[in-house]
């Protein structure tokens, strides 16, 4: 065939023409492999820094429970805890705490969290959320990197970063919806047990300060089994609550409690007067309900000729309160005491014991008031005499003239659990800062004069246990970002 023939015939031949198509779509599917590859690469890498970051996140914000070293333990919990590796990169590498940084933040005006650099802290007291960052790491993108050589395309971004932020937060269910300001920044009622606190009624949440307690807001929605406050709504209820012995509401407190605004000084401290038998303002219509018993006291009644055990109510100016400690007597404390009640122990003996002390093992004035009660509740017994013996097992050092009236109430009537807030910082929206701890408080005897004087009888949650009320705190650690 002539070449011209040839040229014709090649022309108009199609065998083989899908060859065209074939190599150009070869090309965009071998980058599209390539892209597929090296995002990959990327996504997996991501996924392994984010994973690493919040981990460290958590692990240091389960130290942040306000105490004075709760920096130090977070940064040695981020460090050696929580141990990582990247897979890509060059050769794959470790991670480890020192390629990561910590930043503190205290909580915003509305009880959150913000990035705002002005909530940026290095006080341990404050701190309560942390954001852990890692810095940008290198992936090898090979592929990519080829084809915007041979493309003459711009660079390809191979770093990734990952960054996360955590809280801590105490919550608890089941408490009295009584928050307190803490005395002081370093308060741990763990070292306090022991200790007497005189706390006053706060004059509003606004103004509150060391040692001012005020009633916190509960849902009533979630009350269950204390039909004679479901009804209830308002400064009724949570008054209610208040005189309840273990009021079953809400669970809450890590992100602040809700201020009870229209629970005055007053309705409050009438409410935890209830459990001594006084029932005044709103708790009056509570007087004689079975879920509202007296708590028992060795000194509520007189030993009638007859062997009958009669009412014996205060007179004028008398306190049968357990006493404060002695450093309140001195005027050498204010709020918090030492721990130290000899002397007022020895005057306590002395006006209702003859002077002799009939429980010398009790160290604290709770373990004292159980061995009143475990040596002196029930009905009294007949007297051979008008004078006659003092029912139980101490008969010979207890004034014979006392006695206890007969009750089903036992001692944990008198002990209710509070809320520890940090007053430094108050809130907008009438919500409180979130709770640092809550503990124990026994009630050395009813309120007078808009102040409730208390023993810490038990610290809660983490490796203190659970008190005499059995109350279920938990220290809750979240992932925010």
């Amino acid at each position: 065939m002539l070449p011209l023939a040839r040229l014709r015939s090649f022309g108009t031949d199609e065998s083989g023409g899908i060859l065209v198509f074939w190599g150009v779509a070869l090309v965009v599917i071998l980058g599209l492999a390539a892209v597929v590859v090296d995002s990959g690469r990327l996504v997996s890498t991501q996924s392994e820094l984010q994973s690493y970051a919040d981990s460290v996140a958590l692990a240091a914000a389960a130290e942040l429970d306000g105490r004075a070293d709760a920096l130090t333990r977070a940064q040695t919990a981020a460090s050696t805890l929580i141990t990582d590796s990247q897979t890509f990169g060059a050769g794959g590498s470790a991670l480890t705490g020192e390629q990561i940084s910590l930043t503190y933040y205290r909580i915003d005006a509305n009880g959150g969290f913000s990035r705002d650099p002005g909530l940026v802290t290095t006080n341990p007291y404050n701190a309560r959320y942390v954001s852990a960052n890692l810095a940008e790491r290198t992936v090898s993108l090979p592929f990519s990197a080829a084809m915007a050589a041979v493309g003459g395309s711009a660079e390809v971004d191979d770093t990734v970063a990952a960054s996360a932020v955590a809280s801590f937060s105490v919550d608890a269910c089941d408490v009295t919806p009584i928050a307190m300001c803490l005395p002081s920044l370093d308060f741990s009622a763990e070292a306090s047990i022991g200790s007497s606190l005189s706390l006053r009624t706060a004059a509003s949440a606004e103004l509150m300060l060391p040692g001012d307690m005020i009633a916190v807001d509960t849902l009533s929605g979630l009350l269950d089994g204390l039909e004679v406050c479901a009804g209830l709504l308002g400064n009724a209820l949570n008054a209610c609550l208040i005189a309840a012995q273990e009021p079953p509401s809400a669970c809450g407190g890590g992100g602040g409690l809700s201020i009870a605004a229209n629970v005055d000084g007053n309705d409050l401290l009438d409410a935890v007067n209830a459990r001594f038998g006084e029932f005044q303002g709103l708790v009056a219509g509570l007087a004689g309900n079975s879920d509202f018993p007296v708590a028992p006291g060795l000194l509520d009644g007189l030993l009638a000729p007859a062997g009958l055990c009669l009412p014996n109510p205060l007179s004028a100016g008398e306190d049968r309160s357990l006493p404060l400690d002695d450093c309140f007597a001195s005027g050498t404390c204010a709020i918090q005491g030492s721990g130290s009640w000899s002397a007022g122990r020895t005057a306590y003996v002395a006006a209702h014991y003859d002077g002799t002390d009939p429980f010398p093992e009790a160290e604290t004035r709770f373990e004292f008031y159980q061995a009143e009660v475990a040596a002196g509740i029930g009905p009294a017994r007949p007297a051979p005499n008008p004078i006659g013996s003092l029912i139980g097992t101490v008969t010979s050092t207890v004034l014979p003239q006392l006695c206890v009236p007969e009750t089903e109430a036992d001692e944990t009537r008198r002990l209710m659990v509070v809320a520890g807030i940090d007053c430094s910082v108050l809130l907008a929206n009438g919500n409180t800062p979130p709770v640092r701890e809550y503990f124990e408080v026994f009630v050395l005897g009813p309120a007078r004069d808009g102040v409730l004087n208390v023993e810490i009888s038990a610290c809660l949650g983490g490796g203190c246990g659970t008190g005499a009320l059995d109350t279920e705190i938990l220290d809750v650690v979240r992932l925010v970002e």
